[in-house]
């Protein structure tokens, strides 16, 4: 028996269920399956009644105590090979989504190479869900990932809050509010803006099952508003370059400034972040590790890189949001 054989019983006795737990490790029930009964054979017990429910026999219990301690034992070793001298050459997998990756990775990547020249890293990009499952499977050692449910082997760190943000053109004011945009422009950067005001304006917005786009449907819906939505697209830096263009009210996250503001791009004197003033959810951004497999020590220093990065991150955000 492998250890690999070892992960794919554990994971099915997390699930109790074959076709769950096969989705979850990428293999067909029927390897999975193959794998379960293979171990049964070598050691001659039932690890699962099968009917007429799954469920684990006096036998399976025993093996699920055991293969955690082999499991973790492994990884301590690993951990340690990989930690033996201090020009030790190792391996990162990083999950992040495309968007933040492009934004955060280059100033992370900054904090964390000088430091660890043999390391090599895979950054996975991917949504927060496909990285849970990278993290339990053993193929990603940590991610950041939005709004991450707490899960007993889970170490959650905190990194941000990100708040949706309003941004819109007064050439755009203008054309729609010809004779009120001035006194509508001065109160809304004072007090904030009520997104049902602008059901009359042109929306560039994310797609839909996105967290900013729900939270916009939300409020237009509480308002009995459709509002006129021109743009759909994943690409922030789309909504924020054809906002800047008078081509509508852009609807996106305060990351999409920061990664501007990096590249040293300054936007247009005539166009404005409004806070909002409806009732909006946030982005809990944290970055996601297991507390159950150690990793080597290189892996504190890309802890404490990516930490860094979003403390940058959450300051220059305050400092942008004063300025307007």
């Amino acid at each position: 028996m492998n250890l690999k054989t070892l992960n794919y019983f554990l994971v099915t006795a997390e699930e109790m269920n074959f076709t769950r737990a096969s989705e979850k490790l990428h293999v067909t029930q029927q390897s999975l399956s193959g794998s379960i009964k293979r171990i049964e054979e070598e050691y001659g017990v039932e690890l699962f009644q099968r009917k007429p429910f799954l469920r684990l026999t006096p036998a399976g219990e025993m093996m699920v105590f055991y293969a955690r301690q082999m499991l973790k034992s492994e990884a301590q070793m690993m951990a340690g090979f990989a930690d033996l001298s201090a020009n030790c050459v190792g391996h990162l997998n990083i999950g992040m989504s495309r968007q933040r990756s492009g934004i955060f990775f280059p100033g992370i990547w900054e904090r964390y190479h000088p430091f660890y020249k043999n390391i090599s890293i895979s950054v996975h990009e991917s949504m927060t869900t496909s990285m849970m499952e990278g993290l339990q499977t053993g193929d990603l050692d940590m991610f950041v990932g939005i709004d991450v449910a707490p899960m007993k082997n889970l170490s959650i760190v905190p990194l941000t809050t990100e708040r949706m943000l309003c941004f819109v053109s007064e050439r755009l004011l203008k054309e729609y509010m010809a004779d009120s945009w001035k006194t509508f422009l001065a109160e809304s950067l004072e007090t904030g803006v009520d997104l049902l005001t602008l059901k009359d304006l042109p929306f560039l917005i994310l797609p839909k099952g996105n967290r900013i786009r729900l939270t916009a449907e939300q409020v237009f819906a509480r308002g009995n508003v459709m509002p006129r939505i021109i743009l759909e697209t994943s690409e922030q830096n789309t909504l924020y370059r054809l906002a800047c263009e008078a081509r509508g009210v852009a609807l996106f996250t305060p990351m999409v400034l920061y990664g501007h503001a990096h590249g040293n791009l300054r936007w247009p004197d005539d166009c404005h972040l409004l806070p909002i003033k409806n009732e909006i959810a946030v982005n809990q951004v944290s970055l996601v590790s297991r507390k159950d497999i150690p990793l080597p020590n290189y892996a504190d220093g890309m802890r404490n890189a990516i930490i860094q990065e979003f403390e940058s991150y959450t300051l220059e955000m305050e400092q942008i949001m004063k300025e307007f």
